[in-house]
């Protein structure tokens, strides 16, 4: 099961959706973490034995600021690509320095080093596939789990757009070569992104500008 946190509408605070992956009774995986609140930390408690892992789609602070509260109840290894592990600890390239917000960094002992392709399996049935989409930063991948028939594309592809290129570690000449890789999966899968609603690859094939073009 797959359930969304959303936390935009959210007072004081702006973050990325967050997911937590997982049967009820078992061990669970999140999906991004930018939230400082208890809801995520108090609905795992109440559903699953324990949290085996972080996974990040990129280092931006909306979707990492509420990591430090949570490794204080979870013990868990964080996974994010190699390329955007700066972004954690320095709040220029996480871009909270430059929000109406305290700067933010992050530093973690127990990490894990995502490269293209890896297949993470957490040995509870669930194994997620990482693909490298750089453009939004140097690191930003997606994430795909069979078991949910489900792609967590971060800020790589949202109902509709896309993620932006303007702040640090952008690049918009990656955009084309990055969201092609997306092209070739299953049009049913169902897309969770970083911010806005749900949708499918199918119909952001068939409508989202950014992927007609290409």
């Amino acid at each position: 099961m797959v359930k969304t946190f959303r936390f935009e509408t959210d007072q004081n605070e702006f973050s990325a959706n967050t997911y937590v992956v997982g049967e009820k009774g078992g061990r669970c995986v999140v999906i991004d973490l930018g939230s400082t609140q208890n809801r995520v930390i108090d609905y795992i408690k109440e559903n699953f034995t324990s949290c085996s892992g972080i996974i990040l789609t990129h280092g931006h602070f909306d979707h990492i600021r509420g990591i430090k509260k949570f490794l204080e109840t979870f013990s868990c290894t964080v996974f994010i690509h190699e390329k955007d592990v700066e972004l954690l600890e320095d709040p220029k390239l996480n871009g909270s320095h430059y929000m109406d917000t305290k700067d933010f960094s992050l530093k973690i002992n127990n990490i894990y080093y995502l490269d293209d392709e890896d297949e993470i399996d957490f040995h509870n049935g669930y194994i997620f596939k990482v693909i490298s989409t750089p453009f939004h930063t140097d690191g930003s991948v997606c994430l795909l789990c069979e078991k949910e028939h489900a792609l967590f594309t971060g800020d790589t592809l949202f109902k509709g757009s896309i993620g932006r290129t303007d702040l640090p570690r952008g690049n918009s000449k990656l955009i084309n070569e990055s969201l092609s890789k997306l092209l070739n999966l299953d049009d049913s899968l169902k897309v969770y992104p970083g911010h806005g609603d749900e949708t499918t690859l199918k119909h952001e094939k068939e409508t989202n500008s950014f992927l007609l073009n290409l």
